[in-house]
């Protein structure tokens, strides 16, 4: 583009070439990162799809599950609903630090999961 100005111009050419393989290299950075992604992902979706039918599997994750559901929807209840009627809140404590994460990650398994059976019908 800048090739008609004398000197100016392959100094901008380069510098613009440059850059571009800077992109490129990026691009290609996120292109595999992409591969490596969508095949942990589909690792774990087949680890969830062979145990799925699992009692024992079934058990144990709904036993680990409900606590943080529980928890959740209390939040939601005194967050959303009850403000107007305060003799309706139920005042939940919130996880103790060193389990924190745990409601997240709760969630965030049950729509993975969801997102994982749409996927699915997709």
């Amino acid at each position: 583009m800048f090739g008609w100005i004398p000197i100016i111009g392959p100094i901008i050419d380069g510098i613009k070439y440059i850059f571009g393989k800077y992109e490129d290299t990026q691009l290609g950075k996120y292109i595999v990162d992409g591969k490596v992604d969508i095949a942990t992902m589909q690792a774990s979706a087949n680890i969830i799809a062979a145990t799925k039918d699992d009692i024992g599997i079934r058990l144990l994750r709904d036993m680990a599950l409900t606590p943080a559901v529980v928890w959740i929807f209390l939040i939601g209840w005194d967050t959303l609903i009850a403000h107007k009627w305060p003799s309706l809140m139920w005042h939940v404590a919130n996880f103790p630090d060193s389990v924190s994460y745990y409601p997240g990650m709760a969630l965030g398994f049950l729509l993975g999961n969801i997102g994982l059976n749409v996927w699915r019908r997709k």
